[in-house]
């Protein structure tokens, strides 16, 4: 057994992809996709909308004072 018929046995693609599917088949499919790429892009922007509430948080709270009274 050769290198290549290995990667060839390893590496294939999906039955959907191989099945020719066309029709209301192959629409679900890239509608299943489109949204789970849909989802994706919206936690991704949830996560980095939060880091950006994070930094201007800290920088907003990086100047005032540590909270101890001073003597009168």
């Amino acid at each position: 057994m050769t290198t290549a018929s290995l990667i060839n046995t390893v590496i294939i693609a999906c039955p959907m992809c191989t099945s020719g599917a066309s029709g209301k088949s192959l629409m679900a499919a890239n509608s299943a996709i489109g949204l789970m790429l849909v989802v994706l892009f919206a936690v991704l922007a949830s996560f980095f909308s939060f880091i950006v509430y994070l930094v201007r948080r800290a920088r907003r709270f990086s100047g005032e004072d540590s909270g101890i009274m001073p003597d009168r």
